[in-house]
């Protein structure tokens, strides 16, 4: 596995770490968002290489700052 494989997976499990803290399903912060569910689940798993942009609404959906997604001591 390469660093950013590893970048992917961590940002992932932080990812849904979050939502889940908040008490949102895959299908609840895709709506938010306005993306599809199955990507939410791409992003959450490392699968997905995700933009700047997307992180940012991301962030917001989850009313946190964007830095916090890539605080990895959780």
């Amino acid at each position: 596995m390469d660093k950013n494989d590893e970048l992917e997976k961590r940002f992932g499990a932080k990812l849904a770490y979050i939502r889940k803290s908040r008490k949102l399903s895959q299908i609840k912060l895709a709506e938010k968002v306005d993306m599809n569910f199955n990507y939410i689940g791409q992003i959450e798993r490392g699968e997905a290489n995700v933009t700047i942009k997307t992180i940012k609404v991301l962030a917001d959906a989850l009313d946190v700052e964007v830095k916090t997604l890539f605080d990895f001591s959780f």
